[in-house]
């Protein structure tokens, strides 16, 4: 079946209020970026604003230890991860906060090396309130979420 095709069931089962999600291929999916901003703490003055790549595979933030050092972040532990060369790393952490599209949460930073991409974990998306948009690349702010009544 061509991506066209399932593309346009999806759309007409959602027209009958059938909310299954559109048809995606792995090969769909693009990278997802999202422009945010680290505190160490909710009310610093001191913070840093920056492009951070959405990492589905990743559970904590990770960001250049100078960054961290600027902020006048110190590691709180250490931490160990496996990452996606495979290869496993104890890695120094600590907590802030960050804001993106004006949701706060609080994360678990991870110093990472200087020439790595700072990577925008799952935790902190799904903490802050987001869904993933694979399609059009980008995060949705989702509603908060009621308790049914009975």
């Amino acid at each position: 079946m061509s991506l066209t095709k399932a593309i346009m069931i999806g759309r007409k089962r959602r027209r009958r209020g059938q909310l299954w999600p559109m048809p995606i291929r792995e090969t769909d999916f693009g990278h997802i970026y999202a422009e945010a901003t680290v505190r160490p703490l909710a009310a610093a003055t001191k913070s840093w604003t920056g492009r951070l790549l959405v990492g589905t595979g990743a559970t904590d933030t990770f960001l250049p230890t100078s960054v961290l050092r600027k902020l006048g972040i110190r590691p709180a532990g250490r931490r160990s991860y496996e990452l996606a060369d495979g290869t496993e790393q104890e890695l120094p952490i600590a907590f802030g906060v960050i804001e993106v599209l004006g949701r706060a949460a609080g994360a678990t930073l991870v110093f990472a090396g200087e020439n790595e991409e700072p990577l925008f974990g799952v935790t902190v998306v799904a903490a802050a309130g987001f869904y993933l948009d694979p399609q059009r690349e980008r995060l949705i702010p989702g509603l908060p979420k009621r308790k049914s009544e009975k």
